[in-house]
């Protein structure tokens, strides 16, 4: 059986049950335990986690190369066709390179690609693989571990017009800033009047430089923090995407060279710029604009605070190919 079809959620056999035995303990399992296993229809996931967290591991069993590391190491994408681990980011064409994934691993988005992905029904993700299956991956030299950066500026200027503009009355963009508004307007429920008002890019900084750093929502926490636990040797610039599609079309086999990257769910750029800067605008007052230059934006505080806070993503910057 190919190490990347074990499903975490199936239930174990008496093949599965031996291996899993032997890789985290270094020993078989005793046959009333593998008869009692299978009885229990135990899924493959629950055994490597009662492994993971038992006595006898930690006393001897390998240290895992794991997708538990870190916060959103779960989403980490498992594409084999270009083997390849690709961390998503969010904000930085994330919609984008995870239809592509699809598409280059034989499937169709006939949902919302995030809806497949984080529920599992097209086990792409690293926590849809079982755990043994993921350690072997990320030791494999052959594998490439790659991710793409934006700047900072661009990045969280594009997620204020995107969640707190033009798409603020959503509800499932309240969701993400909801808790922004409660730390800003210091109430537990929002009303719809104030979202409707909205809060300014000024005030939005504010909320990031003073709210702590761990509960940040993944559209504008720091790219590093999804790169902390794990080695990435290929980073690529968003606004060199060319170089990441041909690296990876050059991974994938001679039938997949047509299967391209495309772009989706890119937000309109307004042509035109206003000569007014509107940090300290309200999204009221915004609506008419889609939107504008970054400069607008940015007032002299604002720019060394993103630069000072993000100033681990500009590092990585650096660090990109191409």
């Amino acid at each position: 059986m190919d190490r990347t079809d074990l499903d975490p959620k199936a239930p174990v056999d008496r093949t599965t049950i031996r291996e899993t035995y032997q890789f985290y303990l270094g020993r078989g399992a005793h046959l009333n335990t593998i008869n009692a296993l299978i009885d229990r229809k135990l899924p493959l996931g629950r055994l490597e986690n009662n492994m993971v967290n038992s006595r006898e591991y930690w006393q001897k069993g390998p240290v895992l190369a794991t997708h538990r590391r870190g916060q959103w190491d779960g989403s980490i994408l498992v594409v084999k066709p270009a083997r390849m681990l690709f961390c998503p980011i969010a904000k930085v064409a994330n919609t984008s390179v995870k239809d592509w994934a699809l598409r280059l691993c034989g499937h169709k988005a006939d949902q919302p690609v995030h809806t497949l992905l984080d529920g599992g029904k097209i086990r792409l993700q690293a926590r849809h693989h079982s755990e043994r299956q993921f350690n072997e991956i990320l030791r494999d030299p052959d594998w490439a571990r790659v991710a793409i950066l934006r700047d900072p500026i661009d990045r969280l200027i594009s997620c204020y017009w995107d969640k707190f503009v033009r798409n603020r009355r959503t509800p499932s963009v309240l969701h993400h800033t909801t808790p922004v508004y409660r730390f800003l307007l210091s109430e537990e429920e929002i009303t719809e009047e104030q979202i409707e008002q909205g809060i300014t890019f000024r005030q939005f900084c504010h909320y990031i430089n003073l709210a702590p750093r761990d509960a940040m929502d993944p559209h504008w926490a720091p790219q590093s923090r999804y790169l902390e636990t794990l080695r990435w040797d290929h980073l690529f610039r968003i606004d060199n995407i060319d170089a990441f599609e041909r690296f990876v079309l050059d991974r994938c086999p001679e039938n997949l060279q047509n299967v391209r990257l495309g772009m989706r769910n890119v937000a309109p750029r307004n042509k035109k710029t206003v000569d007014a800067k509107l940090a300290d605008t309200p999204p009221k007052q915004l609506d008419k604009y889609a939107n504008l230059p970054n400069e607008v934006m940015l007032t002299p505080d604002i720019e060394d605070f993103i630069r000072d806070y993000f100033a681990l993503d500009y590092m990585l910057l650096e660090r990109c190919e191409g």
